[in-house]
């Protein structure tokens, strides 16, 4: 028998499983040849169950389908690092959203440390530039409990893009 309850359960579960199918990740044009250019994520391990990211959170309004930490294969609570980028095409003006947070690699982890207070301010970054071709930039930044930042650097200078 349902009842008005369960209905009341039901519909936001419903609901959740259908968000994921709204969300659009940011990807070449179909069939896209021109030059691109590449912008890497970055972070390290504090310790095993914490690491610091700095990440592309979205490009021009899309979700970023990259992520500078990794979940170890069958999961578990340690902190795994790997290499992240994605491909944008150059010569063409972007909006990139930027991110540095801490991240844990399981919700306890999470929680332990933010009773403890060893929890950074995150920081967001928006920079709009038009990337050159075959040039490569890294998402860097500083976390910090009080004044956190993010920014992006031209790789081969180490220069900040404005």
């Amino acid at each position: 028998m349902i009842t008005m309850t369960s209905c009341r359960f039901a519909l936001p579960a419903v609901l959740a499983l259908m968000l994921p199918s709204c969300v659009s990740y940011y990807n070449l044009p179909k069939g896209y040849t021109g030059p691109t250019a590449t912008i890497r994520n970055s972070g390290s391990a504090q310790d095993a169950f914490k690491a610091t990211v700095f990440e592309v959170a979205k490009i021009d309004g899309k979700l970023s389908n990259s992520s500078a930490m990794q979940t170890p294969r069958g999961g578990g609570p340690v902190v795994q690092m790997g290499e992240s980028q994605v491909k944008v095409a150059a010569g063409q003006p972007l909006q990139v959203e930027l991110s540095g947070h801490d991240q844990f690699a399981a919700d306890g982890a999470a929680l332990m440390y933010s009773f403890g207070g060893n929890v950074a301010k995150p920081a967001k970054a928006t920079v709009n530039f038009t990337p050159k071709a075959n040039a490569t930039y890294v998402v860097k930044g500083q976390l910090a409990k009080q004044g956190s930042a993010v920014w992006l650097e031209d790789a081969a200078s180490g220069k900040r893009v404005p």
